[in-house]
Formats: structure tokens, C-alpha cells, sequence
């Protein structure tokens, strides 16, 4: 056998080990996904509170040790499921165009209004525990910034495109932020105290469609008739039907 050939095998074999030593962490990483995919259904259905490690283990087929491997409490699922919601809402904005219409703004109400409704147990834990609160203060605060940021930025465009008349000052501006930020934080939490928790989902568009009622006295005539084909496909049903809304 060659020099050649005998360093080419002795390489070889120092790569195997190499890669032996390397931990694959895809495994890991995986599992803790199907972890908090599960833990998500769980809180939805069942709420914090009865929400338990061992009943999540045995829903996976996992043992405890499984999930207490990635999450020593049930208070960390939550919170990596809470960063998991902020990382999600945080990408609507990334979706904003200059060329922005009243129906983009609908969508994005939607979205978030979706989103709100897919991490509803978490929000709704997050919402009630004090010490969660307390601790999330300036994440709040940071949380309420970059929303009120991204919705003066949605009415400088709809402005900009003529979608808003000439009377909308700055003060009539803020107060919309204020209702949008209200709405969509407690769309989900009226849709539970008025609707059958089945029906919840469905009532979404509505709720959307809600949430930009305060435009309503500051849209020009182009905005009021996109507005009107708006209303009329979310209460027709028909959000699917021709071009989406």
C-alpha cells in the first residue's frame, strides 16, 4: 500500500472519530419542537393550570425525564412558547409594502388576530399570572412600542396612498393606535365571552374586520369603498371566492 493511500486511510478515520465526538444536536432540536407543538395543543385545550409534565410526557410517548431534559418546569415551556408568539408577530412587519392598501391592513389584522387565537392558552396564562407580568414589564413595554410603531407606519402608508381624507390629524392618529392595540390584544378574549368556544375560530374575520372600524371617520372615498368590498366579503362568506382579500 502506498504512503498516499495509508494517510489517506489515517485522515479518513480521524474524520469518523471527529464526527462521533460532534453531538447531533438535530435530534435535539426536534424533539424540543414536538415538545412545544404538543404543550401548545395541551394549554389550548386544557389552560395553565391543569397543564402537567407528565401528562405531556405520556401524550408524546416520552418518558418525563424526556421533556425535563429540555425543560426543568412547565413555566419554561410557557415562556418558550411566549418567545416563540413574539418571534411570530414580530415577522407581520416584515410583510408591510410601500404600496399598501385597506386590504392589506385587513390581513394583517387577521394574522395577527389568528396568531392570537394559535397561542390563545399561552396569552391568556401570560395575561393573568402576576409574577409574569411583573417580569415582562419592559418586554411588555418593548412589545407595545414596536406595535404602536408598526401601526403609525400602516397609517403613514394608507395615508400616503390616499386611502385616508385631509381632516385625520396627529391626535385622532394616537387614538386609533390605542383602539387597534386594544382590539387585537382582546379580539381572541371577547370572541371566548361571546361565542361558543367551537365557534371561536370562525368569528376571526369578523374580529379583523372589527379592529379597523376606528378608521372608518378618517378614510377618504377611495377608503370607505374598499372598506365596503371588504365588509361585504367577510360578512357574505365569500373570503375565498375571486381574488383573497
Amino acid at each position: 500500500m502506498s504512503a498516499t493511500s495509508k494517510n489517506d486511510i489515517r485522515t479518513a478515520r480521524r474524520t469518523t472519530a471527529n464526527r462521533k465526538r460532534i453531538p447531533d444536536t438535530s435530534e435535539e432540536k426536534s424533539t424540543r419542537e414536538m415538545i412545544l407543538r404538543q404543550a401548545l395543543e395541551l394549554i389550548n385545550t386544557r389552560g395553565m393550570v391543569d397543564f402537567r409534565i407528565d401528562t405531556l410526557a405520556s401524550s408524546l410517548g416520552l418518558s418525563p425525564g424526556n421533556i425535563t431534559y429540555h425543560f426543568s418546569r412547565k413555566e419554561e415551556i410557557c415562556t418558550a412558547l411566549w418567545e416563540q408568539y413574539l418571534s411570530e408577530y414580530r415577522a407581520i412587519e416584515r410583510s408591510l409594502t410601500t404600496l399598501f392598501d385597506l386590504k392589506q391592513f385587513y390581513l394583517l389584522n387577521r394574522i395577527g388576530l389568528r396568531l392570537n387565537y394559535k397561542y390563545r392558552g399561552v396569552l391568556v396564562f401570560r395575561g393573568s399570572d402576576v409574577g409574569a407580568i411583573a417580569r415582562d414589564r419592559e418586554a411588555g413595554r418593548s412589545n407595545e412600542a414596536e406595535h404602536a410603531a408598526i401601526s403609525r407606519r400602516i397609517l403613514g402608508l394608507l395615508g400616503r396612498n390616499g386611502y385616508l381624507n385631509d381632516r385625520t390629524t396627529d391626535q385622532i392618529t394616537e387614538g386609533i393606535h390605542t383602539y387597534h392595540y386594544i382590539a387585537s390584544q382582546w379580539g381572541v378574549n371577547f370572541a371566548y365571552q361571546t361565542y361558543a368556544p367551537e365557534e371561536v375560530e370562525s368569528k376571526l374575520d369578523y374580529l379583523a374586520l372589527l379592529s379597523i372600524h376606528a378608521l372608518y371617520p378618517t378614510l377618504s372615498a377611495k377608503g370607505q369603498k374598499e372598506f365596503g368590498e371588504i365588509l361585504d366579503r367577510v360578512t357574505s362568506g365569500n373570503l375565498l371566492e375571486g381574488e383573497p382579500v
